[in-house]
């Protein structure tokens, strides 16, 4: 959420390395071009959220030689490189931005604009977080009195429960996570066909690396009749590949889904 090793307040990072695809969507977000030396070996991947925007733009497989020999004067990351990087880094008088993992969207904004803070571009964090808040109070007011049941389930099996980003994302759109628990869990192929809930939110079913994966529970037989006997919407699959604020595209297709007659 934070500079690892804070920069003076003055000092702009000229020379940003990005250590993997969820980090590199805040670089691309909030920093001007010239001031990025290297991107991940993820940010053309189809769930990269601003992919379009990282050609032409150097790449980094994130190990600790490569990074160090780019001369970063700022590594940012949420997930990739050394798990223990603040410390790794720091050695050599690298600062580290830690961003991502949030919860919901209030704690989303607030990792943007400290991102935003220390790339240097305040003003792009405010005005990308004053849309999210303006794009959030359009779903509440259109949200029903009467919260229907969704449930999301990725190509994976994997359910999203409270506390999580996808709570969230439900919860905005207007709808009721069908799963209460907290965290992340397994649904049962029975509980699906037993409890249906009023809407399935559907994420990465149509990514390319679940297309081809042979063992991915999405080509189940049993798990595709059911889908096709219950209602649902596909998510945007770069909207929901990381936890940030851009998972606000999710919430406008659930509650678009959800008042679809």
């Amino acid at each position: 959420m934070a500079l690892a090793c804070a920069l003076p307040a003055h000092a702009e990072p000229r020379r940003i390395v990005s250590l993997d695809y969820c980090a590199d969507q805040f670089v691309l977000a909030l920093a001007d071009r010239n001031q990025i030396a290297a991107l991940s070996r993820g940010s053309l991947r189809d769930d990269s959220y601003f992919r379009d925007r990282a050609r032409g733009i150097r790449q980094t497989r994130g190990t600790l030689e490569e990074v160090l020999a780019l001369r970063p004067d700022l590594v940012v990351r949420n997930w990739g490189g050394p798990w223990d990087a603040e410390a790794v880094y720091g050695r050599f008088g690298v600062p580290v931005l830690q961003v991502g993992d949030t919860p919901d969207f209030v704690t989303a904004s607030a990792d943007l604009r400290d991102a935003a803070r220390s790339l240097g571009h305040a003003d792009r964090g405010e005005a990308i977080a004053r849309d999210l808040d303006s794009r959030l109070s359009r779903l509440a007011d259109s949200a029903p009195h009467q919260r229907s049941a969704v449930m999301y389930l990725s190509a994976g099996g994997a359910v999203a429960g409270s506390g999580t980003m996808m709570d969230a994302i439900i919860t905005a759109a207007g709808g009721r996570n069908l799963r209460t628990d907290a965290s992340w869990a397994v649904m049962p192929l029975e509980r699906l066909v037993e409890t249906p809930p009023a809407l399935i939110a559907l994420g990465f079913f149509n990514s390319g690396r679940e297309q081809v994966n042979a063992w991915s529970p999405s080509h189940h037989p049993a798990l595709r009749r059911a889908l096709r006997e219950a209602r649902t919407v596909q998510l945007p699959t770069a909207a929901i590949s990381c936890q940030a604020w851009y998972a606000i595209d999710a919430a406008e297709t659930i509650a678009a889904a959800l008042r679809a007659p």
